[in-house]
C-alpha cells in the first residue's frame, strides 16, 4: 500500500476537512492517506467510518498528529 501525504496543519477550520475528504475522492484504490494535522479531528472520524475508511491517529506532539486513513478491507500489515 501506498499512502499519499497531506498537511493540513496551518489550514483552518473546515478547510482541513474539506482537503481530506477531496484527496480521499481522488486516491487511487488500493493506496491510503497519511495526514498530518494540528488536532484530532474528531468530527472526521465518524464520517470516515461510515463510508468504509479506518484510520489511526499517532499524536506525535502535542500539537501534531498522523492520520493515517485507509479502507477497511485494505489494512496494512
Amino acid at each position: 500500500m501506498i499512502f499519499i501525504a497531506i498537511d493540513v496543519r496551518e489550514l483552518a477550520p473546515p478547510e482541513p476537512m474539506t482537503a481530506i475528504l477531496q484527496a480521499l475522492s481522488t486516491l487511487p484504490k488500493g493506496d491510503g492517506l497519511r495526514v498530518h494535522h494540528s488536532r484530532q479531528p474528531f468530527p472526521l472520524y465518524e464520517q470516515l467510518t461510515s463510508a468504509g475508511w479506518e484510520y489511526e491517529c499517532e499524536k506525535k506532539a502535542e500539537d501534531y498528529f498522523l492520520i493515517s486513513i485507509y479502507r477497511q478491507q485494505e489494512k496494512p500489515t
